[in-house]
């Protein structure tokens, strides 16, 4: 446990920092806003496209991690309709963005260093590739189709909407890091020293940079009512979606460790900030959506030392 605990430990040691720094002022919007900008759209970006060059072999079909991943994410999205539908009285629409809320995770900023921490980036880059490439483009478009829909938006506006959305999808820096570096890979020209050299700098930067900047982000979003409901986003995503992705990824689908294990640390990690995006656009259970990602956040220090604890997981 206490080894477990002293990998998990320094990934939130961070975002505490970051959040300890904006409350006392010392991070104003401006520099948030500009950190922000450097972490998703250079930082993060070079440290995938870094990552794909050097992958290797798959170990396992895609479709078995999607299955196991993705199937996660329905199971927890089921529950989370489901309870906040007949349990707390929540509107269909509501009902919705809690399911959302359950079932996407905070990959990019707290995912990826717990992952890389854990399992180091050589071992995790295929699995950490496959889940990203459609996490995104599967879970914005779900989201924003089922708030639609709830909604009885017209065809018209909806094919819009669509388009809008993918077209947001395409144009993602983290997308453009995963793709580009898979696509330099299959020209086998390799990267020369200084150029490599100038990568891993900026890719070094990425995960504490990512850290950071979601404490501060954290002061902004802050607990602020619908308790209930964050009580039923908070249950279903910090245990039902990452028990689910295990029982599915150690037994029915039977992934190798690594695999395995990215996946569980995805579904561990607590709902993401495109969440709250979404919950702001469309005016639906925002307190409840920025409650959960605050208290989620400090929470899954405890769930997921917990969680990767009982599954053995190991620091590299």
């Amino acid at each position: 446990m206490i080894e477990v605990f002293s990998v998990v430990a320094p990934v939130f040691a961070l975002i505490a920092i970051g959040y300890v720094c904006a409350r006392l002022g010392l991070v104003n919007a401006w520099t948030e806003k500009t950190i922000t900008q450097v972490v998703f759209g250079i930082a993060i970006p070079t440290l995938l496209f870094r990552t794909m060059v050097n992958v290797g072999a798959p170990e396992a079909s895609p479709w078995a991690l999607w299955g196991a991943y993705f199937g996660g994410v329905a199971l927890s999205w089921a529950v989370s309709l489901t309870l906040a539908r007949w349990l707390i009285n929540k509107s269909f629409v509501e009902a919705v963005m809690a399911a959302l809320s359950s079932g996407y995770s905070n990959t990019v900023l707290i995912g990826i260093p717990l992952v890389f921490s854990f399992f180091g980036e050589e071992r995790s880059a295929i699995p950490l590739f496959i889940i990203l490439s459609i996490n995104l483009p599967v879970m914005m478009l779900a989201g924003t189709l089922s708030i639609e829909l709830s909604q009885n938006a017209g065809t018209s506006s909806g094919r819009t909407l669509v388009t809008q959305v993918l077209r947001r999808i395409v144009l993602n820096p983290i997308l453009i890091g995963l793709g580009s570096g898979l696509a330099y890979r299959q020209t086998g020209l390799g990267i020369a020293a200084p150029v490599q050299w100038v990568i891993d700098l900026i890719a070094w930067v990425a995960a504490p940079a990512a850290l950071f900047i979601m404490g501060v982000s954290l002061n902004r979003f802050g607990v602020s009512g619908q308790l209930r409901m964050s009580g039923v986003i908070l249950v279903t995503k910090l245990f039902v979606h990452p028990l689910a992705v295990a029982a599915m990824a150690l037994w029915l689908f039977e992934l190798p460790p690594v695999w395995a294990g990215v996946a569980i640390l995805f579904a561990a990690a607590p709902t993401g900030i495109n969440v709250f995006l979404l919950a702001s656009r469309y005016d639906i259970a925002v307190p409840a959506v920025s409650s959960a990602i605050t208290l989620g956040t400090a929470l899954s220090v405890v769930t997921i030392t917990l969680i990767s604890w009982a599954l053995g997981f190991q620091s590299i």
